[in-house]
């Protein structure tokens, strides 16, 4: 364990220490909610913590102060004696762990019975199965509606950020329940809701990003229903709208993420407008940059997976202002440390998990496989193996391009059609139409062609012999991938 810190800490300037961190701020906010969900003695001692520092921000500025310690003491590694590193790293852990454990605590206890005022939406009503779902914030913790009937209509058309003004009762899930829903800080449902008016919302970003929705919805209205629900999944993460057998073929075809926004949506929008950029000055650039991604994160509805896309983009763009430029994969740890330090419940998102995973797979793995098409779809594919069929490293090539297509000429084609008569609106969102059909296509056949649970591990055996094999033979000749981690 000592010759392993001290060969992580020799050069702090490396990423070992950073993912060490990572890994370290992550595994123990993880373990910390973990146990007080099943140990009543450590749940009771969370909430007797968060009686006293009941304030969120608060923790931050704990975990922010473990962290740069964390850092520093790892700087002076170098020339003090490597036990400070482990104190600090074992404070860490300690700190994330009770972060975790006060945070699991408070979802666990929301204030339950009757209210009466205002709500606030955070996320769009979705109508499924006969039932409108939304969540709403009830005086900072959040409940789902599930409104059946003449109900729905009062519900229909609101969007994140609107304000409700509403009569219900709160009732809290149990523990089996709120293990399925915590990566989305649901605590219980709001029951027997009255609606007794709703608002725009009052944030200007939220009306921002609604009015794009509403471009969006105007630019694909000439389109066929189906290729309409699939474009705002590919666009903006909208998953409401499309039918069940799309969802079972994407999913079965491993193009499942196509169906919502990604980390993906993020890179190909600020990698468009690069040239752009590259002509303001460089606080101008960062600002520029920083706005964006935001607004990004905004209009997508905060999925994990864009958030983490957009705080590793917003750390790289203040790395490059500042002078420095900042490695993929230190930059992915600090992303992690920096989201798990403000919300330690990410852990439980398996969209975040997922992301990660497919970031590191991408920055690690795809040196070592050359420069084929496959490359960084096998990479990705791999650091995400147990969660996936090998039939997606094919249906990917095949479909990732189109539909990356698709995110970044769909939107100005669709809004463009938005201010246009239907005539030319058809013409416009042709493009556009011919991609998705590609893309449903391509998951049709991934659904009728899945492999047996069987075969699938046996590709992944061989895949993974390959690549080690890859590693090996590389590392035997001397050789190196060329791109930076």
């Amino acid at each position: 364990m000592r010759n392993a810190i001290r060969f992580l800490s020799r050069d702090v300037r490396g990423h070992g220490f950073f993912i060490v961190l990572a890994v370290t701020c992550a595994v123990s906010a993880r373990l910390g909610s973990e146990l007080a969900a099943r140990w009543k003695l450590v749940f009771r001692l969370a909430d007797g913590v968060s009686r006293v520092l009941f304030v969120p921000q608060i923790w931050w500025i704990i975990c922010g102060a473990a962290i740069i310690a964390a850092i520093a003491a790892a700087l002076a590694a170098r020339v003090a004696p490597q036990r400070h590193l482990r104190r600090a790293l074992v404070i860490v852990a300690v700190i994330f762990a009770m972060h975790g454990a006060v945070e699991w605590q408070r979802l666990a206890s929301p204030r339950t019975g009757e209210y009466s005022g205002f709500v606030i939406a955070r996320s769009d009503a979705t109508d499924k199965n006969n039932t409108t779902t939304l969540v709403v914030e009830v005086e900072r913790e959040n409940f789902r509606i599930v409104a059946r009937g003449r109900a729905r209509s009062a519900l229909h058309h609101v969007r994140m950020g609107d304000v409700l003004l509403v009569d219900g009762t709160r009732s809290a899930y149990d523990e089996r329940r709120l293990r399925f829903v915590v990566g989305r800080h649901m605590q219980g449902e709001l029951q027997q809701v009255v609606v007794h008016a709703t608002a725009p919302s009052p944030a200007p970003w939220h009306r921002a990003a609604n009015r794009i929705h509403d471009l969006i919805d105007r630019g694909s209205r000439t389109m066929p229903r189906d290729d309409a629900a699939l474009v705002r999944g590919i666009i903006l993460g909208d998953e409401s709208r499309q039918p069940a057998r799309m969802t079972e073929a994407f999913r079965a075809a491993g193009l499942g993420h196509l169906l919502a926004v990604s980390g993906q949506n993020v890179v190909l929008i600020l990698a468009a407008l690069t040239p752009a950029l590259q002509r303001l000055t460089r606080w101008s650039r960062l600002t520029t940059a920083l706005g964006l991604v935001a607004m990004i994160a905004v209009i997508t509805r905060l999925e994990s997976s864009v958030v983490r896309a957009c705080v590793m983009a917003a750390i790289t763009q203040v790395g490059f202002a500042i002078g420095r430029d900042l490695l993929p994969l230190r930059a992915l740890a600090l992303t992690v440390t920096g989201i798990v330090a403000i919300d330690p419940l990410a852990t439980w998102s398996i969209g975040f998990v997922l992301s990660v995973a497919a970031t590191t797979g991408l920055i690690v793995v795809t040196p070592w496989l050359g420069k084929t098409i496959f490359a960084a779809t096998a990479a990705a594919q791999l650091a995400v193996s147990p969660f996936v069929v090998w039939w997606a490293l094919i249906t990917n090539v095949v479909a990732v391009p189109v539909a990356s297509f698709v995110m970044v000429v769909g939107p100005p084609l669709l809004v463009l059609a938005a201010f246009v008569p239907d005539v030319i609106a058809s013409v416009a969102c042709i493009p556009v139409i011919v991609s998705l059909r590609w893309v449903w296509w391509v998951a049709e056949w991934g659904l009728r062609l899945s492999p047996p649970a069987w075969l699938n591990v046996l590709a992944w055996v061989g895949i993974v012999v390959y690549v080690v094999k890859r590693i090996v033979d590389e590392v035997r000749y001397g050789a190196h991938p060329s791109a930076r981690l």
